[in-house]
């Protein structure tokens, strides 16, 4: 009998994230027998997969600023322009996914009118620049159920967002529980009873957030000193360097 992949359409994710994503649906349903998915960044629609064929899931709402050259924390600028909500719902459809559930906004999260239900599991990988995920995540969070779960991807790119958002939720005196995937660019924030439960039952032992850090600051470094400095000989046998403006590149092949 053939095995239908519940990813059936290109994603810009890694098997290891595609295995997290899985594991905190799995979660969410179990802690819920019905449960509303919040998508901000759908690209393609990938990630919107496997929540489209979940029975359980009775709502998803995919929030994405379509046909724009989008800033990025490496020092370039990615080019989206022709991935359309269309083009979008054309390659789902291919793929013999159900949409009748699915709401799309295309614009950014601090432009949506209030949706009617609040969401149990919400997945941030939109523009990969700090400051557009720390709004992603102040316009999602009183959006979330108090027991829900909000993951990242590209956490090595917005590790500073993803530092102030915990210090936000200490500050708030929520409870939570903040879980870095090991050897993959997921992370999650568990709100509430969620992170009090036994997450162990889900996912493998997480990064250490201190190593996290560390290790994703000098990789934003390394990206942008490849793709701004430029270097050059200077007077008197010196070496000179300049720092030129992000270039845009192609997002996608």
């Amino acid at each position: 009998m053939r095995t239908v992949s519940p990813f059936p359409i290109e994603s810009q994710t890694s098997p290891r994230d595609k295995a997290f994503l899985l594991a905190a649906q799995r979660l969410i349903r179990d802690a819920a027998p019905a449960y509303d998915y919040l998508e901000i960044g759908s690209f393609l629609g990938g990630s919107l997969a496997p929540f489209l064929a979940d029975p359980a899931c009775r709502s998803i709402l995919s929030i994405d600023e379509r046909g724009r050259t989008l800033a990025d924390e490496r020092g370039a600028r990615f080019d989206y322009a022709g991935v359309s909500t269309q083009s979008m719902l054309d390659r789902l459809h291919q793929a013999g996914l159900p949409t009748e559930k699915l709401i799309t906004h295309d614009g950014p999260i601090d432009t949506l009118a209030p949706p009617d239900r609040p969401f149990d599991l919400a997945f941030i990988d939109g523009e990969h620049t700090d400051q557009a995920c720390f709004r992603d995540f102040l316009w999602a969070l009183p959006l979330m159920k108090d027991d829900s779960a909000i993951l990242f991807h590209d956490s090595s790119l917005v590790y500073k967002a993803v530092g102030l958002i915990t210090l936000l939720l200490r500050k708030q005196d929520r409870p939570f529980a903040l879980l870095k995937n090991r050897n993959s660019e997921m992370s999650a924030i568990f709100l509430g009873g969620l992170g009090q439960c036994e997450l162990g039952r889900y996912f493998e032992a997480g990064e250490d957030c201190a190593d996290f850090y560390a290790a994703s600051e000098i990789a934003m470094l390394e990206h942008n000193i490849r793709n701004r400095v430029r270097i050059g000989p200077g007077a008197e046998r010196l070496v000179s360097f300049t720092i030129e403006p992000p270039r845009a590149e192609k997002g996608y092949y």
